[in-house]
């Protein structure tokens, strides 16, 4: 179990703040999000804010069961897809103070509900970011909504030209990475005992050991390590956010390498640069 509720407040505090700064023209920049601008990408941070907090607070109705009864027969993906681009395009009328406002707002919200929902207690949803297909307690929804959060806010910085992210917002999202990671290996087979040191730059680093049927991350570095993994200077909040195709440039190899590219092979699509959505 990991705990990032106490990330949550900081890592939205650096987002408004950096809102607070951007002009007219910053705002309608686009984004590396398909037919999204900075305003889009703040609007489906939003949006995301306001579909947890009812589906997991208040338990009402989900987004997506209420977006399939006019979409019928389309997958998971479409309807996900289908349901935030019709949010943003709905919400473009909201301005950009008042946005920022109920940024500042619903994130204390989330973060009073996170804090207090208790880490262990299982959520109605199971998260898919750490290889679940049955209900998930709510250390991992946290999370995974952590993660996400700081890859949207990175896609706002990288298209406004802002300084990226960096410190304990970094290392906290290292962290979800190397553990996040570290469950999607689990049909990766190995000897048990197999290690992999995984360095993220200045953000630290895990180490997976594969046990008889998982892998699992444990923070720190061990010198005995079968094989070694290491992010190139720099590029790290590229790969925790997403803004990678090739790995080959980033990455390099040490010890074992066939056992660190095959984990490599395994899990390298959660932090390459995402294919292109269908439409609906």
């Amino acid at each position: 179990m990991i705990d990032l509720t106490r990330m949550l407040r900081p890592e939205r505090a650096t987002l408004v703040e950096l809102l607070t700064t951007l002009s007219p023209e910053d705002w309608a920049t686009p984004t590396e999000c398909p037919a999204w601008d900075v305003k889009g990408v703040a609007l489906h941070i939003l949006g995301d804010d306001l579909s947890l907090l009812s589906r997991q607070r208040d338990a009402s109705t989900d987004s997506l069961t209420l977006f399939a009864l006019d979409h019928p027969g389309v997958t998971f993906r479409q309807l996900l897809d289908g349901f935030n681009e019709q949010w943003v395009a709905a919400a473009k009328f909201v301005s950009t103070e008042l946005l920022i406002e109920m940024l500042r707002v619903v994130g204390d919200w989330s973060a009073d509900f996170y804090e207090n929902v208790g880490l262990e207690v299982v959520a109605r949803e199971p998260v898919q970011f750490f290889a679940d297909l049955d209900p998930s307690p709510y250390w991992k929804v946290i999370a995974r909504e952590y993660a996400e959060r700081v890859i949207h806010q990175s896609q706002i910085r990288r298209a406004v030209g802002a300084p990226e992210l960096s410190g304990e917002i970094v290392n906290a999202a290292a962290l979800v990475h190397a553990h996040m990671l570290a469950a999607f290996l689990r049909d990766y087979t190995a000897p048990a005992g197999a290690t992999i040191a995984v360095e993220f730059g200045d953000a630290g680093t895990w180490t997976w050991e594969r046990a008889s049927d998982r892998w699992s991350a444990r923070e720190g570095d061990s010198v005995a390590s079968d094989a070694r993994v290491k992010i190139a200077p720099g590029a790290t909040v590229r790969l925790l956010t997403r803004d990678v195709d090739d790995l080959t440039s980033v990455l390099t190899f040490e010890g074992r390498e066939p056992l660190a590219r095959g984990a490599i092979d395994t899990v390298g699509f959660l932090v390459t640069r995402p294919p292109a959505r269908d439409e609906i």
